[in-house]
C-alpha cells in the first residue's frame, strides 16, 4: 500500500528504530497518524497488528471509525470485513488489525504481534508494556509505537528519554499542536484563557510537566485569600458544591461574581451525618440555591425510598449535577485553571479564615500515581465538593474522552 506524508510525518514513519516515541500537543493528528503507521509495509497472511488504547471504549469510539473511515478513503472497505464486537478487521488474505483497550489486561495476553501501537501511553498502565505487550512481540522482532500527550514524568517520559539517548532500538520526537497542522491558530491562543500554565504547555506544547505531587498546585493561600463581606448586600448566585461521604458530609458555599467568577466565602462540614440534615442545615444559610454535587448522589439513597439528590431537591434547593463523573484529572485542571490560567488570570478566591477544611485539601492532597490519594479520611471531601460546581460551570475542554481524543 502506498500512502504519501508530508514532513515530519514522513521522516517518523521511515525511521529504522524498532522503538518509536511520539509526543504531541492535543489535535496532533497522533491517532490518524498511528493507523497509517499500522499498514506500512507488507500485511502478511496470519499475522496480526494491534492499536491499543486506555480504554476498550475510547478505542472503540476514535480508532476504529477512524480506521474504517480510512478504508474507506483507500478503497478497502468492500474488501475487508469487520467484526464490530470484537473491533477486529480482517483483510482477504487473513491479515488482521485490533483495536484493544488496556483497561483489561487479562484481554491483552496470549498472541504474537507483528506490530503494536499504544496511543495515550501516559494513561495506561505501567506495566501494559514490559509485562503484556513487549513479550508478544518477540515472535516477529515487531516494532512498537508509543504516542500521546505527557501527563508528568511517568512511564511515557521515561521512554521519550530512551529516545533521546540514542540507543540503536529507540527514537522520540515531540511536536506542539500548532506544528501538526490542523488546529487554527485562534483556538490556540484561546485556550491560553481556559487552562491553567502547567496544563496549557502539557496539552498543546507537549511539554513534559512536573509540580510535585501537589494535585491543586495553581492554589496559593496569600494570592487567593479574599474576605469579600462587600458582596454580601449585592444580588449575586449562590452556588453550592457537595461531596456525600457520610462520615464526613461537606459543602462549600461560594457567590458566582459575573460570568466568569466564584468566590467561595464559607463551608459546611457534617460529621457521621446524612443528606437530610444537611440540606436542613443549609435551608437556614442559603435557601434556595443551587447545588452541583456528586453526581453518584442521583443513584445513592440515604433513605430506602429518596436519592441524595432528590432529598436535596425536595428541600427547595436547584440541583444540577452530571450523569456521570467527569474524568478526575478533567476536575483537577478545571479547579487549576480558575486559581490561575496560563494568560495569569485569577478567577477564583477564597475567604481562607471561613473555608479550613477546603483550603487544607488544597495546600495538602497528593496524587498518588495516576489518581488522587485518598488514604486520610480527613482530606479530599471539601476539594471535591468545589469540583463538582467548578468543572461543571467551567469545563476545561482537553479532547478527551475520559482520558482520550474525542
Amino acid at each position: 500500500m502506498s500512502i504519501e506524508l508530508k514532513q515530519p510525518r514522513a521522516e517518523i514513519m521511515k525511521h529504522p528504530a524498532r522503538f518509536k516515541v511520539l509526543v504531541t500537543g492535543r489535535r496532533w493528528g497522533k491517532t490518524y497518524f498511528a493507523l497509517i503507521w499500522l499498514h506500512r509495509g507488507d500485511l502478511q497472511a496470519g499475522r496480526m497488528r494491534w492499536f491499543v488504547a486506555p480504554t476498550y471504549r475510547q478505542g472503540k469510539l476514535i480508532a476504529w471509525a477512524l480506521l474504517k473511515e480510512l478504508h474507506r478513503k483507500w478503497g478497502l472497505y468492500q474488501k475487508v470485513s469487520y467484526s464490530e464486537t470484537e473491533l477486529i478487521a480482517t483483510f482477504p488474505n487473513g491479515f488482521q488489525l485490533g483495536i484493544k483497550g488496556a483497561d483489561n489486561e487479562d484481554s491483552l495476553r496470549g498472541v504474537g504481534l507483528d506490530a503494536v501501537v499504544l496511543e495515550e501511553y501516559a494513561f495506561m498502565k505501567a506495566n501494559v508494556w514490559g509485562e503484556i505487550i513487549r513479550p508478544m512481540l518477540a515472535d516477529y522482532q515487531a516494532p512498537a509505537l508509543f504516542i500521546g500527550t505527557p501527563d508528568g514524568l511517568n512511564h511515557f517520559y521515561d521512554h521519550y528519554q530512551k529516545g533521546l539517548q540514542s540507543p540503536s532500538e529507540w527514537q522520540s520526537w515531540q511536536f506542539k499542536s500548532i506544528e501538526g497542522g490542523y488546529i487554527d491558530p485562534a483556538e490556540i491562543e484561546a485556550a491560553r484563557g481556559d487552562m491553567d500554565e502547567r496544563t496549557y504547555r502539557q496539552e498543546f506544547e507537549a511539554s513534559f510537566e512536573t509540580v510535585g505531587n501537589r494535585v491543586y498546585y495553581s492554589f496559593d493561600r496569600k494570592e487567593h485569600h479574599e474576605r469579600r463581606d462587600d458582596l454580601r448586600a449585592q444580588p449575586l448566585e449562590t452556588i453550592i458544591g457537595m461531596d456525600f461521604n457520610v462520615g464526613k458530609m461537606s459543602a462549600v458555599l461560594g457567590w458566582r461574581v459575573g460570568k466568569d467568577f466564584i468566590h467561595w466565602y464559607d463551608e459546611v462540614i457534617l460529621r457521621d451525618s446524612n443528606t437530610f440534615e444537611m440540606a436542613e442545615v443549609l435551608k437556614q444559610v442559603c435557601r434556595g440555591a443551587t447545588i452541583y454535587p456528586d453526581p453518584a448522589g442521583s443513584a445513592r439513597k440515604s433513605s430506602a425510598t429518596k436519592s441524595d439528590h432528590a432529598i436535596l431537591r425536595d428541600a427547595g434547593f436547584n440541583v444540577i449535577a452530571r450523569r456521570a463523573h467527569p474524568p478526575v484529572r478533567d476536575r483537577v485542571n478545571a479547579v487549576n485553571s480558575r486559581f490561575k490560567a496560563a494568560d495569569g488570570s485569577v478567577r477564583m478566591t477564597i475567604d481562607v479564615d471561613k473555608c479550613k477544611e477546603l483550603v487544607a485539601d488544597l495546600e495538602r492532597v497528593q496524587w498518588r500515581g495516576g489518581d488522587i490519594d485518598k488514604r486520610d479520611d480527613e482530606r479530599t471531601h471539601s476539594s471535591d465538593a468545589m469540583g463538582y460546581a467548578v468543572e461543571y460551570l467551567f469545563p476545561v475542554n482537553r479532547g478527551f474522552v475520559g482520558a482520550f481524543k474525542r
